[in-house]
């Protein structure tokens, strides 16, 4: 499967790695599964890595990732979500996303560096 997750529940932190092509179907397969998960909760924190892509975030994804967060808004109090990119292309999309998001209850960030991802997520002053 192109995108993978990992819950470690007591960090609140859930983290995805995406690779190869990714489909927007497989993509939201996987958005909906870690929602239903029984160990994601609401301010959970989102690391996901991008950087292993053969292609950019497909919007279809984006959009439907928007959609679900504005369905939910109290499942994602609080939440904060780093993308990790690199390209272009793939830096500009999550970007958009960041921008969709802006007015929702996720606080998302791109990073092009994982380390700088994860201190952000972790950090208890986040602004």
């Amino acid at each position: 499967m192109p995108m993978t997750y990992q819950i470690d529940p007591q960090r609140r932190l859930v983290t995805a790695i995406a690779s190869g092509r990714l489909e927007s179907a497989d993509a939201i397969a996987v958005f909906d599964e870690v929602m239903s998960h029984p160990d994601f909760g609401t301010g959970m924190r989102l690391l996901s890595d991008h950087r292993q892509l053969e292609s950019v975030l497909p919007t279809e994804f984006v959009k439907a990732m928007v959609r679900r967060i504005e369905d939910h808004p109290d499942m994602f109090q609080n939440s904060r979500w780093a993308f990790i990119e690199s390209g272009m292309a793939r830096y500009g999309m999550a970007r958009m996303a960041s921008i969709l998001l802006e007015r929702s209850p996720v606080k998302l960030r791109v990073f092009r560096n994982i380390e700088r991802a994860r201190r952000w997520l972790l950090a208890e002053d986040t602004d």
